[in-house]
């Protein structure tokens, strides 16, 4: 029941925005999962919950800053893969709980990247991306806090985050299963939970309609905070 709760809640938060379902999904399954079973199931529910969102927005990427961000995202990820694997459960869930306390304090503020947009910096950040996916589960924060800042159209922006997080969830997975990350009971229980998963993140596509954005912008920030402390001090 509370893995069906995660799964409901990290879905519409991920329609609603376009980003964030890892951000709750890890730390909240880490309270009665394994860091790692956590970060491989988020990672097999997110698989079906791109591809909902994907195929349209795609379109509208700008896929010059995007090609290098995926690169540099499979470049990094082994390490980052490492990390989990070798790691012990309670530092890595504190990890995990960091982290997600820094991401929810660099959106909640609303800074993002100002600087030079070249090969190099989209590079940069999608190294980083791939390091803290392969690590955590949780590449997102870097993606958006990038491609948020381009000087193009909203759909733009919103297309390019969309494509480079489904880059990351499909190197990500490859990844875990080569790593040995990615066990029989995770990917099962990944795929039960993405059928749901998907109805959760088309309720947030519908909810980003009808409702202020600001306001659920506040409420996911919040539950953000709490994931990250819960996971901090379990």
């Amino acid at each position: 029941m509370l893995t069906g709760a995660t799964v409901l809640l990290s879905g519409i938060a991920h329609g609603y925005s376009g980003f964030g379902g890892a951000l709750l999904m890890v730390p909240l399954l880490g309270l009665f999962l394994s860091p790692v079973e956590a970060v491989a199931v988020t990672n097999v529910a997110a698989v079906f919950g791109q591809l909902s969102v994907a195929r349209q927005a795609v379109r509208n990427a700008v896929w010059a800053e995007c090609l290098p961000f995926i690169v540099a995202i499979a470049v990094a990820m082994p390490l980052g893969v490492m990390v989990l694997v070798k790691s012990e459960a309670e530092l890595l869930r504190r990890i995990v709980g960091a982290s997600t306390l820094t991401a929810a304090t660099i959106l909640g503020l609303g800074w993002t990247y100002k600087g030079a947009r070249t090969v190099l910096t989209s590079g940069f950040f999608g190294g980083l991306c791939g390091f803290l996916a392969g690590a955590t589960g949780q590449g997102g924060p870097p993606a958006v806090v990038y491609f948020m800042a381009a000087p193009v159209e909203a759909r733009q922006q919103r297309g390019s985050l969309i494509a480079a997080i489904t880059g990351m969830v499909f190197v990500t997975l490859a990844f875990l299963a080569v790593g040995g990350a990615l066990s029989r009971h995770s990917l099962l229980l990944g795929c039960l939970v993405g059928l749901p998963y998907i109805v959760a993140v088309r309720t947030g596509n519908r909810l980003f309609e009808i409702l202020p954005k600001q306001n659920y912008r506040r409420a996911t920030l919040l539950l953000l905070f709490a994931a990250g402390l819960a996971a901090l001090f379990r």
